[in-house]
């Protein structure tokens, strides 16, 4: 019987599974399947808000800048969602895309309207000095073939350090060529080496990795990277040196387990070798006995240790010299 209305019988809660489905595969890094599925979700009702920013994230996360910034765009435009939440998500692709001359615009109006929320004022404030800035800058000549996204565009290690520490809130992947470059040489920087490794970990890269640095090399999944501090060896120096140490002088083993730290940060994903958790704590206990400027009596404590002296004068000339690698300023 024809009564003129369609027979399409839409399923029930179509919408709501779909934008469950999707927020699950962005939980799970699957960005590309997650814009997909809210896609199909945005179809069905275009005015819900909370699809329309999950189809943000899920496109910026999938490298996707173009059409993320064209649906925040949109959503500001059509007043969807919550207006300051897809303004800073459409402030950080901008800021991805390098267009600063947008940002500009968009920030003077809302500060002239004088409508931003007291806690964001200041934030906003600063990342509007940093656009006029960079359009100030003259734009780098390209080389056929260039994107003109780089990771790094300074030598300097602190502002290298400062740029790591924002990839954190981003895809990662248009950088991960040059992320490899940098962790397989040698010469480059141990500290930056592994807060690299780190944002990889954090994002959950699966792709194989050479690592190149201290001396030592080798693949490394970063996925399966165990973090620098829960590592078998770590755990059981801490708690040896905790034992021998902490009961007996507190600010000494406080001063051990910072250089320690600090030692199996630049290590990683590599520990010191052997793998012999005596002849390590033997080693920085006598270091932390120089540093704190007393004696180290290399033959009592590697007896005391059940270690070899000439094995435990050639550890802690080893720790010496990773001492003598300076940090970036921070």
């Amino acid at each position: 019987m024809k009564n003129g209305k369609s027979n399409v019988v839409p399923f029930p809660r179509l919408k709501e599974r779909l934008l469950e489905r999707g927020l699950e595969s962005i939980s799970q890094k699957e960005y590309k399947e997650a814009a997909a599925l809210l896609r199909q979700a945005r179809r069905l009702d275009h005015d819900d808000g909370e699809i329309g920013i999950a189809y943000m994230i899920a496109l910026y996360e999938a490298g996707d800048y173009e059409r993320a910034k064209e649906q925040g765009r949109q959503m500001l435009r059509e007043g969807t969602g919550d207006y300051f939440e897809i303004l800073d998500l459409f402030l950080m692709i901008l800021v991805q895309l390098g267009e600063h001359e947008e940002i500009s615009s968009t920030l003077h109006a809302l500060l002239e309207e004088k409508e931003a929320p007291p806690d964001k004022l200041d934030h906003y404030e600063k990342l509007l000095a940093f656009s006029e800035k960079r359009m100030q800058m003259p734009k780098p000549e390209q080389e056929p073939g260039q994107t003109g996204r780089k990771l790094f565009e300074t030598e300097n290690q602190e502002e290298q350090i400062l740029r790591v520490s924002h990839l954190v809130h981003e895809n990662i992947r248009p950088y991960l060529d040059e992320i490899r470059a940098y962790i397989r040489d040698p010469d480059e920087h141990p500290f930056i080496q592994t807060l690299l490794l780190n944002v990889l970990k954090e994002q959950g890269i699966t792709d194989e990795f050479e690592v190149q640095k201290l001396g030592k090399a080798g693949a490394v999944n970063p996925k399966h990277l165990l973090p620098i501090f829960e590592t078998q060896l770590y755990n059981l120096l801490i708690t040896r040196l905790s034992r021998d140490v902490e009961q007996k002088n507190p600010t000494l083993f406080a001063q051990v387990k910072t250089v320690l730290d600090r030692h199996f940060f630049l290590l990683y994903p590599f520990e010191p070798e052997p793998e012999d958790p005596s002849l390590w704590a033997a080693a920085y206990y006598s270091m932390g006995l120089k540093l704190f400027g007393q004696e180290a009596y290399l033959d009592k404590i590697a007896m005391y240790y059940s270690v070899e002296p000439d094995a435990l004068l050639e550890a802690v000339r080893y720790l010496e010299s990773l001492e003598e690698i300076s940090l970036p300023n921070l």
